[in-house]
């Protein structure tokens, strides 16, 4: 994502989103308050706060849900 696409007053983060297996999309999908955000996976990419905060919350549902999974398969 450029800086274009941000208000001048939005404070940048850059972010890593992690890369997956071959057979998933090659970009991670944000979408904030109607906005959508496609961010490489694998690259480093400069992106407002809150667009940082979602992305970092999506992970944590996903590791949670992983968590979750994990725990029924051991009962």
């Amino acid at each position: 994502m450029s800086k274009n696409n941000t208000l001048p007053s939005d404070e940048l983060v850059e972010i890593l989103p992690p890369r997956e297996s071959g057979r998933e999309d090659p970009n991670c999908f944000v979408g904030l308050n109607g906005v959508n955000y496609l961010l490489p996976r694998g690259k480093r990419t400069l992106v407002s706060a809150a667009v940082a905060e979602e992305f970092a919350r999506a992970q944590a549902a996903r590791e949670a849900m992983y968590e979750a999974q994990d725990a029924l398969r051991a009962r």
